[in-house]
Formats: structure tokens, C-alpha cells, sequence
């Protein structure tokens, strides 16, 4: 019997054995991040994105796509509203395009290096990275991270968990507030590594137009949107310092349009109306600002700062004399009270 009970323990120590020698410690798991993203040349992946900040659930469908050594492609579709957004590099530049609206912005940008963005392989890698702190689990062929979140445009996104599977594709991302409340969430629905493709696959013109020969429906075609009423929004979050002055309707050359004032310390405008045709040549001297659910355009001139973006079929522009910092918090509210 004593036999038996040893020989036992030794078949149960050898499965121990054989099963740790298959599980990576954190360290070995960073070293292959860290080749990865020296090494990766290409990529596609297609997910789903869900914002639970306000008081609606939003979702989008997110693709991206990305080749060495700094080529990006990100459509952001809203699922309810048919309306997809392109945030675009390549060597002319960085660009956000609104097909549907025949909106096309330029900049001179860096981006995404100084801007982390959720949905983008490149930016989960490195919060694993460069976080010392983190924390990995491995279980049923999947890795689990919990990190610091590191999105310099949203500040108030603290936290982050990430699914990668044993070839480090990612599978799902959390991130959350400094409650541990989740914000943000994606789940990847599919990834592939050295993805090839066309050769103006990240042309700025084929994508304005539509892939495969079919063409993007624009408003230029609907010219009696700009007829219609305008959907007020009204900003959930403004500064201390500012309060609700008045609200007005006006007629402009491009339609109706509504003004809302905040006066106070810190007093600023919002002026809304249904889009309208954007030169699709135009420069901007300004940057891309993430506002999770779109990407703003920020321009500053003589020490004034603007701020302009479409959300639910309806224009947008922030002006005032505020903080980066707080425009982005009045932009990122807006959306979550509809309607007056």
C-alpha cells in the first residue's frame, strides 16, 4: 500500500511539473510583447465597442487597420445611425473623414503616438509594457491583464483589463473608472497578423468614395436635411465657474442653427445645426481629439480654442476660453442629455 500511495504522489508531482513548465512567468510574456511590437508589420481586426459613460448605452463597430511604419485606417460605425467616421494616416498626413457628411479634415499630427486609443493593438501592448505594476493571470489559453489605464484625452479612465489568447491576439478590453466601473469595453471579433492590401487601401480619396466600386450616399444629396429642425443637446458636465445664459434659434446661410451661451468666469458657446458640406481640400492647423464616441477637431488661434464635432446627425462647435482639459469634458458630455 505504501507503494501505491508513493507511486501516486509521484504521478501527481509529474503532472505539476509538466504543467507549470507550460505557463510563462509576466517577465517572458512582456520580452515577447516587446518583440511584437518591434517586429509586427501589419495587422486587421474587427470588433465591437460599447461606451457606457451618460445615460445611453452607444455602440460601434470598430475595424482597424495598420501597416509599417505608420499607415492607420480606424472606421468607427454607429451601429443605431448609420453614420461611419475614418481616422486616417498616411504620408500626407493625419485625417478625419465623414464620408456620408462629405466632411474631410487634415492635420499635421503624430497621431496616434501621443494618444493612446482603446481599440488599437498597438496601445494595449504597450500599457502592458510599460505598467510595473501589472498584474497577469493565464487560464484556458487565454492571458489576463490588469493595468493602468494611459489615455492622456480621457483622464478619467484609470484602470484597464485585457483578454489576449497564447499568440497575444486580443480577444476583449475593460477600462474603467477610479470606481472600477466599466467605461469602455471591446471585444475583438477577429485579428489577423501580416494582413496584405490594396495598394490605396489608405488613400484618402478611395476612402471618401468607398471600396469595391460602391459609392458612399452623402448629404450633398439630401439638401433638405439642413431644413429641418435642429436637435438641441445640452452638456451633462460644465465648469463651476459657468452657467446657463440663454438659448437661440438663428437662420445662417447653411440653415437653421442653435446658440447656447454659458456666461460666468468661464463663459463659452455652443452652436449646433444639421450638417453641412465641408470642403474635402481643406487644412487644419490643429489635432484630433478623441471624445470616445467621435473624434473632435481642436483649433486654437490667438489664444482661442475650438472645438467641433457631429454627434447623432447633428454639428457641433465649442467655443470659449477653456482648458483643453475642459472642453474635452463638455464635448464628452454632451451626448449623454438629448433633447430640451
Amino acid at each position: 500500500m505504501r507503494r501505491i500511495a508513493w507511486v501516486f504522489v509521484v504521478i501527481l508531482s509529474v503532472i505539476a511539473f509538466v504543467s507549470g513548465c507550460g505557463k510563462k512567468s509576466s517577465e517572458e510574456v512582456v520580452g515577447d510583447l516587446s518583440k511584437r511590437t518591434d517586429s509586427m508589420e501589419s495587422y486587421k481586426s474587427v470588433g465591437k465597442m460599447k461606451i457606457h459613460t451618460g445615460n445611453a448605452l452607444q455602440e460601434y463597430d470598430v475595424e482597424v487597420w495598420y501597416k509599417q511604419p505608420n499607415f492607420y485606417r480606424v472606421s468607427l460605425k454607429n451601429t443605431k445611425k448609420d453614420v461611419t467616421q475614418i481616422l486616417l494616416r498616411n504620408e500626407q498626413g493625419v485625417f478625419v473623414l465623414t464620408p456620408q457628411l462629405e466632411k474631410s479634415f487634415r492635420f499635421q499630427s503624430d497621431w496616434p503616438e501621443n494618444s493612446g486609443q482603446v481599440y488599437l493593438y498597438q496601445s494595449l501592448l504597450e500599457s502592458i509594457i510599460d505598467d510595473s505594476k501589472r498584474k497577469m493571470s493565464h487560464s484556458k489559453n487565454n492571458y489576463q491583464f490588469e493595468v493602468a489605464a494611459n489615455y492622456p484625452q480621457n483622464q478619467s479612465l484609470k484602470y484597464q483589463r485585457i483578454w489576449m489568447n497564447e499568440d497575444y491576439h486580443p480577444k476583449k478590453v475593460e477600462v474603467l473608472d477610479a470606481e472600477k466601473k466599466v467605461m469602455v469595453e471591446v471585444k475583438f471579433n477577429r485579428f489577423e497578423e501580416n494582413a496584405s492590401f490594396d495598394q490605396d487601401a489608405f488613400d484618402m480619396k478611395r476612402n471618401m468614395t468607398g471600396f469595391a466600386g460602391r459609392s458612399v450616399p452623402t448629404l450633398a444629396k439630401k439638401k433638405t436635411k439642413s431644413e429641418k429642425d435642429v436637435k438641441v443637446l445640452s452638456p451633462e458636465w460644465t465648469p463651476m465657474e459657468s452657467e446657463l445664459e440663454n438659448e437661440t434659434g438663428i437662420e445662417t446661410p447653411n440653415g437653421k442653427a442653435v446658440i447656447i451661451r454659458y456666461s460666468g468666469k468661464k463663459p463659452f458657446t455652443l452652436t449646433e445645426r444639421n450638417p453641412g458640406a465641408v470642403d474635402a481640400s481643406m487644412q487644419v492647423y490643429g489635432k484630433p481629439i478623441d471624445l470616445g464616441f467621435t473624434t473632435g477637431v481642436l483649433i486654437e488661434s490667438d489664444g482661442k480654442k475650438r472645438l467641433s464635432w457631429t454627434y447623432n446627425g447633428t454639428d457641433i462647435e465649442l467655443k470659449g476660453a477653456l482648458s483643453e482639459k475642459e472642453m474635452t469634458k463638455i464635448a464628452r458630455s454632451v451626448y449623454a442629455e438629448e433633447g430640451k
